[in-house]
């Protein structure tokens, strides 16, 4: 008998996910969700200069048992590893980020393409302050209320989609993507660009982020925000490693294995 690559009993409670497992848009979309809300996006491993592995015993490792969280490489991976245990057809794929504006970056943001009942899903955990909380159709043009931010994807040149955020009264668009299939490879060479190299934006800042269910948090270096359902944004500086450190635990139920300096 084979194996399994992942637990999804001890998946299930990382996630506190009490729902169905079973191969059903009901499963894909409380997962989904049930992901946002407990493992964060953080980048804090490529600080404390440990390797970023993206081997599903290292992802499981990591984001399972260890309670840590991880980037689009490993939030998604993992989910990716979760639905093709319950039997979900899985296609991974690449975006260009576009929120960050010019220069533009490469295209290396990882997402995913999952198939239900022939009707193909976007599905993205690891988009941080601005992500997905649900998968949505991709299908150009209708709106999706996910609790209090609004998504939706519109058609671009280039057989292109791109994901849309309504912030401060606008569209603004988060990234682009196609549908050309994307190889495990790939990834890989892409997180040792954004993992290693000097000129790499996650080596640039600390990040953390978090969505719940009326609010989302973010700890970018020093810098701790909330932004609420109401519009209303709250901000507080951290100015020591012990602060920092709390505020990782508070908010995001992360304790690092070693400290980062401030």
């Amino acid at each position: 008998m084979a194996t399994s690559i992942i637990d999804l009993a001890a998946y299930s409670a990382r996630v506190s996910y009490q729902g169905p497992l079973t191969h059903s848009l009901e499963t894909l979309i409380g997962l989904h969700r049930a992901q946002a809300f407990s493992i964060p996006f953080e980048n804090l491993d490529i600080h404390l200069n440990r390797p970023i592995q993206l081997d599903p015993a290292s992802l499981v490792q990591k984001l399972v048992h260890e309670r840590r969280g991880g980037y689009c490489y490993e939030l998604n991976g993992l989910f990716r590893l979760v639905l093709q245990e319950l039997g979900f057809a899985v296609t991974c794929l690449v975006g260009r980020n576009l929120l960050a504006g010019y220069p533009l970056r490469p295209r290396a943001h990882q997402v995913l393409l999952v198939d239900v009942d022939a009707q193909p899903w976007l599905v993205d955990l690891g988009f941080g302050t601005n992500g997905l909380i649900e998968p949505i159709p991709l299908v150009a043009g209708p709106e999706h209320q996910q609790f209090f931010d609004r998504y939706r994807l519109q058609a671009a040149p280039q057989h292109n989609f791109q994901l849309q955020l309504h912030m401060q009264g606008q569209w603004q668009s988060l990234y682009t993507f196609t549908l050309d299939e994307a190889q495990p490879s790939d990834f890989q060479m892409m997180n040792f660009y954004y993992s290693q190299s000097p000129d790499s934006p996650f080596r640039k800042q600390r990040i953390t982020t978090l969505a719940a269910p009326g609010f989302r948090v973010s700890l970018v270096d020093q810098e701790l925000k909330t932004r609420r359902a109401d519009g209303s944004i709250a901000t507080s500086t951290l100015n020591e490693a012990s602060t920092y450190a709390l505020a990782l635990e508070t908010n995001f139920g992360i304790r690092l294995p070693g400290r980062l300096p401030i």
